[in-house]
């Protein structure tokens, strides 16, 4: 059997089969190329295409050059790029955004688009974007290009279900520059990969977290990450607190079912920089938490991409909201600066673990940073 890597084929049919000369037993399988080698990884999910027939007439009559130069732009937005909009004034890209909303047609390439070519101007505009995917047709690694922006043109909100992803893809993770808020939930019960040429799905591990560390340090990956929020990660211990706090701008970790990394929180928090709270009011989202991490004064800069990946995805926080068991919620212990504290010396506190006592979210942030 022919194999070709697993990012450019999907496996259609499978048939064991028996070679009658030597009594092996193999399996036949139909490669077909995948969707975003025929499409692009941004189509697969999108058109880039005006519908058919669309204000092609008026009852006004006949369409302006600057109505049929529009439609002409903007019927295949495949080619579009932010540099072919570098001398194009923003009343007229107004324009343009007007009339894909017109046609609806705001795909997310055109939407990165404007974010990048138009910075001042669109944040204004559209300041946030969502987009969910449950049934992803993709590897996780293109889905990550997708939301990828190394200029920072926008941030990126981003929930990951673990079932879709593999260990090189996870740790992949760390080259999203302009990534400013992650989930990852794993299901107790993820379906088993059956072929053999395909990696094994993976859920977090502290191996992992450490290889972030050790690229955040080194490289200066994680550089906007502010929350962090782990559902299910069986594989985690007290270790990856040690190597979150290499983190700059991670201001807060909620933690749902990881049995390795809760029992061990309330000793190891402290050690590590970090203050628990137990029972505090949960976002109904990630977003919500990550605006609510903006209560130290930082300003939202730039719009926000919200992309959920995964039929799991979007659902852990809801979860912590149903399930008895409740969430744990690490804050940033505060440091040193000039000298002082910015809250009392670590020594004199009495408890390492607090209870919410029905504060939101926010009140708490403000209470530790």
């Amino acid at each position: 059997m022919h194999r070709v890597p697993g990012d450019r084929q999907k496996l259609q049919d499978s048939t064991m089969n028996v070679d009658r000369r030597s009594g092996q037993v193999y399996l036949e399988s139909t490669a077909i190329p995948s969707l975003s080698s025929s499409r692009g990884p941004a189509w697969v999910h999108e058109t880039p295409f005006l519908p058919q027939g669309w204000e092609e007439t008026s009852d006004a009559g006949p369409p302006s050059l600057k109505h049929a130069a529009m439609r002409q732009l903007l019927s295949d937005q495949r080619n579009l790029q932010p540099t072919l909009f570098a001398h194009v004034p923003w009343r007229i890209a107004s324009y343009l955004w007007d009339c894909l909303g017109r046609s609806r047609k705001r795909t997310l390439h055109m939407w990165k688009l404007f974010a990048t070519a138009y910075p001042e101007e669109f944040r204004h505009v559209s300041p946030y974007r969502r987009m969910k995917i449950e049934g992803p047709r993709l590897s996780l690694r293109e889905y990550l290009g997708l939301v990828k922006s190394d200029s920072m043109g926008w941030r990126v909100v981003l929930t990951l279900a673990a079932s879709h992803a593999r260990v090189p893809e996870l740790v992949e993770i760390s080259s999203i520059r302009n990534l400013a808020a992650l989930e990852i939930a794993t299901p107790k019960h993820a379906q088993p990969v059956l072929d053999e040429a395909v990696s094994p799905l993976a859920a977090l591990s502290d191996r992992i977290v450490r290889t972030w560390s050790e690229l955040a340090a080194a490289s200066g990956a994680f550089a906007h990450l502010r929350v962090l929020v782990l559902a299910q990660q069986t594989e985690l211990s007290g270790l990856a607190l040690r190597y979150l706090r290499a983190f700059p701008s991670l201001q807060l970790i909620m933690v749902l079912d990881c049995p390795g990394l809760v029992p061990v929180a309330g000793v190891d928090a402290e050690a590590n920089g970090w203050e628990v709270v137990l029972g505090s009011e949960k976002p109904e989202t990630l977003y919500e938490c990550y605006r609510i991490s903006l209560t130290d004064g930082t300003v939202l800069d730039g719009p926000v991409l919200d992309f959920q990946v995964g039929y799991q995805t979007g659902r852990a926080l809801d979860n912590m909201r149903n399930m008895r068991q409740k969430p744990w919620t690490l804050f940033r212990r505060r440091e040193k600066v000039e000298g002082r504290e910015r809250g009392p010396p670590a020594a004199k506190r009495a408890r390492v673990m607090k209870a919410g006592r029905g504060k939101d979210l926010g009140g708490l942030l403000r209470e530790f940073l």
